[in-house]
């Protein structure tokens, strides 16, 4: 308690050394200010279209490349076999087109879970894989309302160790391509 006291007598009398009191003291120090970083985000606005003589929902979500579900979904359409010519639709921005293979990296053994999403919906869809041994062709398989397709790739104990690269293959126009990596299973060596 002793040593707090003295401490602060010591703090005490560094202030007044300093001209704390003195009529000739240094002006206080302007106000500081914290300036907040602006924060944008950017948004893809929608595409206005005009239905004309004989469209289709499907066939305008394939030209805009998003879902038919989407497009009943956003303009509220009740029967999409139904659409008025000179009605305005609200597309939305395109599905990016992405593949991904999870995991990225496995042990011999494992299987591995490929997902493409951004294709055509109902468009058919074939995955191949490119092996240090060789090259597999999968079934096909149809991307859903959203233009997602999901499929798995089982390896065995003895395939190669490497780096597998997966290629999507669409029967309307999407290509997309990725890699995962196959490495030793520690308890087969």
């Amino acid at each position: 308690m002793r040593r707090l006291v003295t401490l602060a007598g010591v703090l005490v009398t560094l202030v007044a050394a300093c001209g704390g009191g003195s009529k000739h003291s240094a002006p206080p120090p302007a106000p500081s200010t914290t300036t907040r970083p602006v924060s944008t985000t950017t948004t893809v606005p929608f595409t206005k279209y005009t239905v004309k003589r004989g469209d289709t929902l499907s066939a305008i979500a394939h030209r805009f490349h998003v879902s038919s579900a989407d497009l009943e979904r956003i303009n509220h359409i009740t029967n999409p076999d139904f659409l008025h010519e000179g009605d305005t639709l609200l597309i939305p921005p395109a599905t990016p087109l992405e593949l991904t293979v999870t995991p990225a990296s496995a042990p011999q053994g494992q299987s591995f879970a490929i997902r493409l999403k951004g294709a055509q919906s109902g468009e058919t869809i074939t995955f191949e894989i490119d092996s240090p041994k060789g090259k597999f062709t999968g079934p096909p398989h149809v991307a859903d309302v959203h233009g997602s397709v999901s499929a798995e790739y089982v390896t065995s104990i003895s395939d190669v160790t490497g780096t597998y690269k997966v290629v999507a293959h669409g029967d309307q126009g999407t290509t997309a391509q990725t890699t995962f990596a196959l490495v030793a299973n520690p308890e087969h060596t």
